[in-house]
């Protein structure tokens, strides 16, 4: 596979595929592999790329729209190429009283063109209309100040909107940002920000669903350009309905992370459906691929890394420890009830899953495998590399929450904790081990409960999504208070799992004079 990806680059050449549709396509489905191929990825496959990246941005060009212009709700400044590519936006509105106002709603530079100066850019642009319009500038920021792009704000004139209302009329709003034009005098304009500060906020919600809006069909224009660019990479392949493990991979590579932003698109506030994926036209034989889910290239020494509790390594069998992929990857599927329900009358083997099968699920099953060894039941997770430190900082908190929480009880429930035992590094791919737990995730949980043939009614009659939660809500709202504002992050990275029962598809839950009540959920 290795010497198929060196060979890619003649394969972008020959395809005349543009640098930024060559950048996306390598950031959507090899960016993952970067450390296993560190003296390849993420971009040094391309002599020269660097330079060119360079010359392109040297090229770029700031150009400003008004709403409609472009086809979208807002006031923006695009970056754009010599060629009319977009490499980066800002999005805004036209806030009229009780102060001029642009709010500020999106701000990006495409992940290959960051670190260039393009940011600085197009902040400054926003500078320079905002004095010579005498108006200002308010954007919420998210950003920490140790981070290096909050200077980039600082540095183009933004403050913390506190420093000009006070800390105390600010009451929690400090992490709003303003720019405050050196030409401005206008008479009580602290107060003035306090009343802004106030309409921004009930402006939020349709804020939000035209920025929503606008975002996913940015996305999927950049979806379809990269699979377009893939069919093109492998059209020989294609043509004549042969594949190889690595064309199979960028492409699983793609339709996986589709499939994520899709999930993703159902949960976006006031989205109301105008965009989706199946805009994107999947062909016949790309559907018929069989999938290829995991990387097969060695690290440069050729052995895995391992590392957790010792107990648990020592135990592990060699054959294991020697080759983590080839044996993760043939342990059968983990029988969650998305998977269960689908497979059932199709006959369809796990081992010989295609992309339409994929497209036909809405995820990708072959990253959770049940492990079972001496007598000991557990489940493999296929991850991303780049979270691997999340999962290391999950592993740190978890056992504080139990030492914080083993004696409380949350609407009846206990709290367990499913920590990483292991983590798994090799051939591109990371596993996390953990126990199997007789519950499922809260998520695919709420769904069976609602969408589930044999559980709505009773779902409907009993409330037991209702009671799941606010048993979630109850545990949320204890670990904002117990822990540090610090540790954010980690609480809102957190998964929670509802007592299930496997074989019958039905909750675990105890039901009494008080309602219904989970006697146990388990935090991953």
């Amino acid at each position: 596979m290795k010497s198929e990806i060196i060979g890619i680059r003649e394969r972008f050449k020959k395809a005349q595929i543009g640098l930024k549709d060559v950048l996306a396509v390598i950031d959507m489905t090899l960016e993952d592999q970067s450390r296993e191929l560190a003296s390849l990825f993420p971009y040094d496959v391309f002599e020269g790329v660097d330079e060119l990246i360079e010359r392109t941005v040297h090229g770029t060009r700031i150009e400003r729209f008004k709403p409609k212009e472009n086809g979208h709700q807002f006031h923006t400044f695009e970056i754009h190429t010599e060629g009319g590519d977009a490499l980066g936006y800002l999005n805004m509105i036209h806030i009229r009283n009780p102060i001029p106002c642009y709010y500020l709603v999106y701000v990006e530079v495409l992940p290959p063109f960051r670190g260039r100066g393009l940011g600085n850019r197009i902040l400054k642009a926003f500078r320079e209309f905002a004095e010579g319009q005498g108006v200002v500038g308010l954007l919420d920021n998210i950003i920490l100040p140790e981070e290096p792009t909050y200077d980039i704000y600082t540095k183009n004139g933004w403050k913390c909107i506190e420093e000009v209302i006070g800390e105390d009329v600010a009451n929690g709003e400090g992490h709003y940002m303003v720019f405050i034009p050196t030409s401005m005098n206008s008479p009580g304009l602290r107060e003035k920000l306090v009343k802004l500060l106030f309409k921004v906020k009930k402006k939020r919600p349709i804020i939000d669903m035209h920025d929503n809006e606008a975002m996913v069909k940015r996305t999927i224009m950049e979806f379809r350009s990269v699979y377009e660019a893939l069919e093109h990479l492998f059209e020989m392949e294609i043509s004549s309905r042969t594949s190889t493990p690595f064309m199979r991979f960028m492409f699983t590579k793609f339709i996986t992370k589709a499939l994520g932003f899709q999930r993703r698109i159902a949960s976006l506030i006031g989205y109301t459906g105008g965009e989706s994926l199946e805009q994107i036209s999947i062909s016949d034989p790309v559907k018929n691929l069989p999938i290829q889910p995991h990387s097969m290239w060695w690290a440069k020494n050729g052995k895995p890394e391992i590392w957790g509790e010792e107990e648990i390594l020592r135990d592990l069998p060699e054959k294991l420890k020697k080759d983590c992929t080839l044996y993760i990857e043939s342990l059968p599927l983990y029988r969650r009830p998305y998977l269960s329900a689908w497979m059932e009358g199709r006959g369809t083997q796990y081992h010989n899953l295609k992309i339409s099968d994929l497209l036909d699920l809405g995820f990708d099953p072959t990253k959770l495998r049940e492990f079972r060894y001496k007598g000991v039941e557990y489940i493999f997770e296929r991850i991303t590399p780049r979270f691997i430190s999340s999962i290391e900082k999950k592993r740190r908190f978890l056992p504080k929450i139990l030492e914080h929480g083993s004696k409380r009880r949350f609407r009846n429930a206990t709290v367990q904790i499913n920590s990483p035992l292991a983590i798994l590094q090799d051939r591109g791919n990371v596993y996390i081990l953990r126990k199997k737990v007789e519950g499922i995730h809260s998520e695919e949980a709420l769904d069976q409960l609602r969408m589930a043939s044999h559980l709505k009614d009773m779902n409907r009659s009993a409330g037991i999504d209702h009671a799941v939660i606010l048993t979630i809500n109850e545990i949320r709202k204890w670990l904002m208070k117990e822990f540090d504002p610090g540790l954010l992050e980690e609480i809102e990275d957190l998964a929670f799992f509802i007592p299930w029962d496997l074989e019958r598809n039905m909750p675990r839950v105890t039901v009494d004079t008080r309602g219904v009540l989970l006697d146990t959920l388990w935090i991953a």
